[in-house]
């Protein structure tokens, strides 16, 4: 799941470190300032916290105490972990970086065909300010140059899905809950690219997290 991390630096250092350009790689992303750094065991705590922020809308609505809200979204992170382990052993972590700081998380799986996005989330204090949206059109330029198509899934009553219309991803599968789309680059020869959207006025939601 984690890089080899026995002598690893810290995720700050790591944040910090330029990436080499690779142009068909999303781990060359530098750009204003945001960069991705791969996850070692010791980031989990920055996992965790990222994906418990994703519910705290819902948490409030509980009327829970905070012993409790914790056992809960524990337990819920731990489920999730343990889904992708098994469902998708082969995703690549990465701990999402703005100007030298750890903000979020991104897991992204590849195959020969396609990109798959399986989850990015934002720390609450770093959303709508157009980091989710320079990952997601880095994404989609790789798809682009490698000929990929690009898939992910996002709950149907998920601001973000208008946003994810306008960069072109299209539904192929409804749920009662997410709703399966995939985004597809140009036929090569066509003169016309994906269609691409301006970044939304309020960057809310994404893939299963729900928060970019």
């Amino acid at each position: 799941m984690f890089e080899e991390e026995s002598l690893a630096p810290s995720l700050d250092e790591r944040c910090e470190v330029p990436i080499a350009v690779e142009p068909v790689s999303i781990m060359a992303v530098s750009v204003s300032g945001v960069s991705l750094a791969p996850v070692v065991a010791a980031d989990e705590p920055l996992l965790y916290q990222t994906f418990a922020s994703t519910r705290a809308n819902e948490m409030a609505l509980t009327g829970w105490n905070e012993e409790r809200k914790e056992s809960f979204l524990r337990m819920q992170y731990e489920a999730q972990r343990s889904s992708y382990l098994m469902q998708i052993p082969d995703a690549e972590y990465s701990a999402i970086c703005w100007d030298g700081e750890a903000v979020g998380r991104l897991i992204v799986e590849r195959t020969e065909k396609e990109i798959h996005v399986v989850d990015i989330a934002l720390l609450p204090e770093f959303r709508a300010k157009g980091i989710g949206s320079t990952l997601m059109e880095a994404i989609l330029t790789e798809a682009r140059l490698a000929a990929k198509a690009v898939r992910l899934h996002v709950e149907r009553f998920n601001p973000a899905l208008h946003w994810y219309e306008r960069l072109g991803f299209q539904v192929v599968n409804s749920g009662p809950i997410y709703l399966e789309m995939v985004w597809r680059p140009a036929p090569v020869g066509s003169g016309t690219g994906s269609r691409r959207g301006s970044q939304p006025e309020s960057e809310v939601g994404n893939v299963l997290c729900r928060s970019i």
